[in-house]
């Protein structure tokens, strides 16, 4: 539960990181979270702090949602104080970590450095549900050994991160104060995670500095042995090594979490296609198949997301990721005040924030295509482009009257199929919310439309005004993406 923003930003981003304390009865952790897109969690080391990522943040949070958590005892948490028992085991740091991961509504690309890379060991083993990889960085977890010569044979190596580091490090230290120091590293010595190696299944990267001489690289390869198909990268670097080399790491990061994707993708594209009920935002219930969220689909007026069933199949097939919302008072969300596209474009941005949505094609029906010609206006960096299926824009002067009798006539071409959806989708919706909706609409029929937005209309479809856009057809009629999903997906594909 988040009770206290730290940063006044409305939304996260990586030039204004949001910082916020979340509660977990009994305890809290600080978060610092930037970006948009899959959730990668950054869990820091023995004496650390989030800060020790922040050589990391900005280039894992131009293509991902990126958080890292102050754990008890350290960084933020530094006014922590008490007996050593206090501190929180090993065990209860995981459950807490997994408490944190709960809050990201998915699956996490999981980080841990040193401590870190122990307690999420434990997380990846015991809530696989939570985690979608796991990357180790010089982590600890095998058993140490007595031979000081592995320490002290990489201390003539050059000083990586040198006093950068220690100007992170020292303040870090002091803050976490002797008690939770010692009592984190008397578990970390005496720590054995090996059957919890074992039972990890989500794809594991190792990443170790080859002049670690806190944790030897030889303890990476002895946890490579024991993670069952893990990877090893060795970079030059001594233990902190996403601090003393980012660059290297943050490339080795981000080819492991798009190769994890991708392998996921391709799995699930062989498994299943599901389109139910997959969320609700503020109220907005929302369908989707897989996670990427590369496509949205804006219904049409009375209407809701289940009639894109068809369309976001072929969609999926072709390996996009679409998700479509049901806009307030439609469908599956809640009910609201009959509003005009200016306001659902509104509530369309807060929502596509919320689930870092970000450069997706926009592909509206109906009403729903001046719905996202007001979001591309007002937000461009949600719109990497827009498509139009339907088009009501028109230079009539009597609209209405021209509008009626057009539906009339398109509900004779429609697919008997269609009726499924547009009876429950109609009844749900009432005459009153459908007429308030439509004049609030029917205003910005008359405006200009974007002259960028690929326009697509079934060859039977009465309704769009031929004179006032420029038509690429397609067969079908109105609902040409519920009765031609195969053709309106590739005609999609094809800019």
């Amino acid at each position: 539960m988040r009770i206290e923003e730290k940063s006044p930003a409305a939304e996260s981003s990586i030039l204004n990181p949001q910082s916020s304390i979340l509660d977990f009865p009994p305890y809290k952790l600080h978060e610092t979270r930037a970006g948009a897109g899959t959730p990668v969690a950054l869990v820091h080391g023995l004496s650390g702090s989030s800060r020790w990522w922040s050589r990391n943040l900005e280039a894992l949070a131009a293509q991902h949602l990126v958080a890292a958590v102050d754990l008890v005892g350290f960084g933020q948490n530094q006014r922590f104080r008490g007996l050593p028992r206090i501190l929180p085991s090993f065990e209860e740091a995981a459950s807490l970590v997994a408490r944190w991961l709960e809050t990201f509504g998915e699956p996490v690309h999981l980080v841990g450095h040193s401590m870190g890379g122990q307690i999420s060991i434990r997380v990846a083993a015991e809530r696989p549900d939570l985690v979608r990889s796991l990357t180790l960085v010089n982590a600890v977890g095998i058993p140490f050994t007595i031979d000081p010569g592995a320490h002290i044979r990489v201390l003539p190596k050059p000083p990586y991160g040198g006093a950068s580091i220690a100007r992170v490090l020292v303040p870090d230290f002091l803050r976490a104060g002797p008690t939770s120091v010692a009592t984190a590293t008397l578990r970390v010595l005496r720590g054995d995670a090996r059957d919890w190696m074992h039972a990890i299944r989500a794809p594991v990267l190792l990443v170790w500095g080859a002049n670690d001489p806190i944790v030897p690289l030889r303890y990476g390869e002895a946890m490579q042995r024991e993670i069952e198909g893990s990877r090893l990268e060795v970079i030059p670097a001594a233990h902190v090594a996403m601090w003393d080399n980012p660059a290297e790491f943050n490339r080795l990061a981000l080819e492991f979490f798009a190769e994890v994707e991708g392998a996921m993708a391709a799995e699930a594209h062989e498994r299943f296609f599901s389109w139910g009920i997959s969320g609700w935002t503020d109220g907005m219930a929302h369908r989707q198949a897989g996670h990427r969220r590369d496509v949205v689909l804006i219904h049409g007026l009375g209407m809701s997301s289940h009639y894109f069933i068809r369309f976001a199949q072929a969609l999926y097939s072709r390996g996009h990721h679409p998700i479509a919302p049901d806009l307030p008072g439609f469908g599956e969300s809640v009910n609201a005040r009959a509003a005009g596209p200016a306001e659902h474009a509104q509530l369309l941005a807060e929502w596509g924030d919320k689930l870092g949505i970000r450069d997706a094609v926009w592909i509206g029906h109906s009403i729903g295509c001046n719905a996202v010609a007001h979001l591309a206006r007002l937000r461009p960096d949600l719109v990497l482009r827009s498509v139009m299926i339907g088009p009501l824009w028109t230079a009539s002067r009597h609209q209405q009257i021209r509008m009626f009798t057009m539906l009339a006539l398109d509900a004779l071409r429609e697919s008997l199929a269609l009726y499924r959806y547009i009876i429950p989708a109609y009844w749900r919706t009432g005459v009153a919310r459908w007429w308030l909706t439509w004049r609030r609409y029917v205003e910005d029929l008359h405006t200009e439309p974007p002259p960028d937005a690929l326009m697509l209309s079934g060859e039977r479809d009465p309704i769009p005004d031929r004179r006032r856009v420029t038509i690429t057809h397609m067969p079908g009629a109105h609902a040409c993406h519920f009765s031609y999903p195969d053709e309106t997906a590739e005609k999609v594909g094809e800019r």
